[in-house]
């Protein structure tokens, strides 16, 4: 009998070191929620903070309740909306004023401005806007108010080039958004011209670098491009004829039979609208 008595009282000390389950642990899990009960209300219910957990579990009870019909004909009194937001203190969920519990919170544009804040130190490339509230901004500067900053070298730092876009900052949902403005991206710069006149541009028989015909063994035809006189290359080493008499050099295998190559007229360069063209 005393064995027995002794074993209870254990497991009852057991059970009061562990305690309630906490509802909530970080404030991700507690929320804002208007829940008029199953059967709803005839006047607006207050938003109050829930854990999301007991939240659900009110819901799925609800599952199971036969609501009767409601005869609203009471009058309600309105209260004032103040915007709250739900946080977790030592392991409840409780409401809290949105200004007071979450820097990043708004309620209405005015609450919003544009920000560049590239950290204490600053940052050598520039930095696109976003949209903050005022409170952040505030804390963000008072945060650097006792850094101190050495010399920043950026010398052959590479910044991406980035497009002016501006934004306006806007609220929606209770949280600071930047909107862009419509902006139209300039076209890429023409590229840079080849020539100035006709004298500044030469004919090219060689094939592009790469083409196939480089490594096999009848070498290549004449491939007339127009080119800068100074990509001029030296004529290409023509094919064999198919009877085996020479069409010029060539680098081929001598018994291989290839194909003699098209004739190839006078061509000549012109410049026009700063490109070279055959003409």
């Amino acid at each position: 009998m005393k064995h027995t008595c002794w074993l209870v009282v254990v497991a009852s000390v057991a059970m009061a070191d562990v305690g309630p389950r906490p509802a909530c642990r970080s404030d991700g899990d507690c929320v804002m929620a208007s829940f008029e009960g199953c059967c709803g209300s005839c006047c607006p219910v207050p938003a109050r903070a829930w854990a999301r957990s007991e939240l659900e579990r009110a819901r799925q009870r609800c599952a199971a309740v036969d609501c009767a019909e409601k005869r609203c004909d009471v009058p309600c009194r309105l209260s004032p909306e103040v915007a709250q937001v739900a946080v977790c203190v030592r392991g409840a969920c409780e409401a809290r004023p949105a200004s007071q519990a979450d820097p990043d919170f708004c309620s209405s544009d005015g609450d919003c401005e544009s920000s560049t804040f590239a950290g204490c130190c600053g940052s050598c490339c520039p930095v696109a806007p976003v949209a903050v509230t005022h409170r952040r901004a505030e804390l963000e500067r008072q945060s650097c108010a006792a850094v101190k900053c050495a010399a920043r070298e950026c010398a052959g730092i590479a910044c991406m080039q980035m497009v002016p876009a501006p934004i306006r900052p806007v609220c929606r949902a209770n949280r600071c958004v930047a909107e862009r403005t419509n902006v139209i991206v300039p076209p890429p710069p023409p590229p840079p011209p080849e020539c100035r006149s006709d004298a500044e541009c030469g004919v090219d028989l060689n094939p592009p670098p790469g083409t196939a015909c480089w490594s096999t063994p009848c070498g290549c035809c004449p491939s007339p491009r127009a080119v800068p006189v100074e990509q001029v290359r030296p004529p290409p080493v023509r094919r064999q004829s198919a009877q085996g008499s020479p069409f010029g050099l060539s680098q081929g295998n001598s018994g291989a039979a290839c194909s003699a190559c098209p004739p190839v007229g006078r061509i000549g360069a012109a410049c026009r609208a700063g490109r070279c063209s055959l003409r």
